[in-house]
């Protein structure tokens, strides 16, 4: 049985699998907005066991692009005509593995030293690739519209 699954395409096994997420619950609480939210385990607690089911592994992979600087060369002269900078950018990439497919969400990740920071953004990093690329809903109120109109809070009007 799990042989057929892993011969079907991943789409196919990852619509099968939605069938049976549940809403993530807003278990944490934020005290300076006092409000709750979804946490990163409310997320996978949502999926984790549909996913199984259907023989779908969720894996995470930190990585970064190294700093590097790009040359544009001029075809006739050979001379470097401009320089492009990129600095180093970290990422979490977040893969759905079924058999040999793969598929593939990443997520750019802020630069810092500071070491809590950055486990704060991996771990928001991580809730926001499963709550995208999963289609996972939540019972978070969507008040994004909020800060483009810059109400405080939307109301059901």
């Amino acid at each position: 049985m799990q042989k057929e699954k892993e011969l079907e395409h991943i789409g196919t096994v990852l619509a099968r699998a939605q069938l049976n997420f549940t809403t993530a619950p807003c278990s944490g609480f934020n005290p300076h907005f006092n409000s709750t939210y979804a946490m990163l385990k409310d997320f996978i607690d949502s999926c984790r066991a549909a996913l199984n089911q259907e023989g779908i592994l969720v894996h995470f992979e930190a990585g970064f692009t190294p700093e590097r600087t790009e040359a544009t060369v001029d075809k006739d002269t050979g001379e470097v005509v401009s320089k492009t900078h990129c600095p180093r950018e970290d990422y979490l990439k977040l893969k759905l593995i079924l058999g040999e497919q793969c598929l593939t969400s990443v997520c750019q990740l802020p630069k810092t030293d500071n070491m809590q920071t950055r486990k704060g953004a991996h771990t928001y990093a991580m809730r926001i690739l499963l709550e995208g690329a999963l289609c996972i809903d939540s019972e978070e109120i969507d008040d994004d519209g909020s800060a483009a109109t810059g109400k405080d809070q939307m109301s059901d009007d």
